[in-house]
């Protein structure tokens, strides 16, 4: 699969909703005056990926997400549970995280496909497994694939492992994505999953894989092994997105947007995993 644009959005947690309303309507022209930080944030995301170019009228949406819609979500929660009350049926109707998806395609004028998918901390991988197959069977011709989370509402809350590391923040990364090379500036080459380490470890040392440009590694993957997968690989960099740029639920598909604008001419192995210790391996070369 070939990316012929990308482009990244990552804002600071709780920043003000009215920034965001603001650069929309300067790339579109819209006044999203009800609009949620969830679909603003896809929206910004995506329209400096198109960046005023034509997309024609088929082009597919792939909307991934870790976490959704938290604010309205937690809003609607809060009208129930605190103050007892029913909730306004515009927050209610927001809580669906494809609503995002929604507007998104009204707003760039496209009737594609339009799908919402999460899976447990390799939603972006998942994603692209189901566009590259609807993609190979001719299902679709173009795609906007992205990832798309606000910050987590506390960091107490928002897990037991190690990202309390890094700063959370607002995130939201796509990808326009065609078949064909021409005009392409980049390419998704490598899209694995295994059930454990030593699978993944396994397919690494026994592919006849030519050497790592530069390796990245997903926000469960310690400090201790990403040490391990580095002595391995022994790669020419390592983009630590996470560290340099902040975590959300969307960081991989940030950080593989960063990677395509930051490394020209470079491969990216991209080694994620999720609570289970199922692997994703993820490689992607910029042009």
């Amino acid at each position: 699969m070939y990316i012929h644009s990308t482009a990244a959005f990552i804002g600071e947690a709780n920043a003000d909703i009215k920034a965001l309303k603001e650069e929309i309507r300067c790339q579109s022209g819209v006044n999203f005056r009800r609009g949620n930080r969830f679909i603003l944030l896809a929206l910004i995301g995506a329209l400096r990926c198109v960046n005023r170019q034509y997309l024609e009228a088929d082009t597919a949406v792939y909307l991934t997400t870790e976490h959704g819609n938290l604010g309205d979500t937690a809003a609607v929660l809060d009208e129930i549970y605190i103050d007892h009350s029913l909730p306004k049926p515009y927050g209610f109707i927001n809580t669906m995280s494809s609503t995002a998806a929604f507007y998104l395609a009204q707003t760039l004028g496209i009737r594609g496909c339009n799908i919402t998918l999460s899976s447990q901390y390799v939603s972006f991988e998942r994603g692209l497994e189901l566009l590259r197959a609807d993609l190979a069977g001719g299902a679709e011709k173009n795609a906007l694939i992205g990832g798309v989370d606000e910050a987590p509402l506390s960091a107490a809350g928002s897990g037991d492992w190690n990202r309390h590391r890094w700063r959370t923040v607002d995130g939201s990364g796509w990808f326009h994505v065609k078949p064909g090379r021409e005009g392409a500036c980049g390419a998704f080459r490598e899209n694995k999953s295994f059930r454990d380490r030593l699978s993944c470890q396994r397919w690494i040392a026994d592919g006849e894989k030519a050497p790592v440009d530069v390796v990245s590694f997903g926000a469960l993957v310690g400090a201790e092994e990403a040490a391990e997968w580095r002595e391995t690989l022994r790669p020419f960099a390592e983009f630590d997105y996470l560290g340099d740029h902040g975590y959300s639920g969307s960081a991989t598909a940030c950080g593989v947007s960063l990677f395509m604008n930051q490394f020209r001419g470079r491969s990216l192995l991209h080694i994620n995993r999720d609570p289970r210790g199922h692997y994703s391996i993820l490689e992607v070369e910029s042009f």
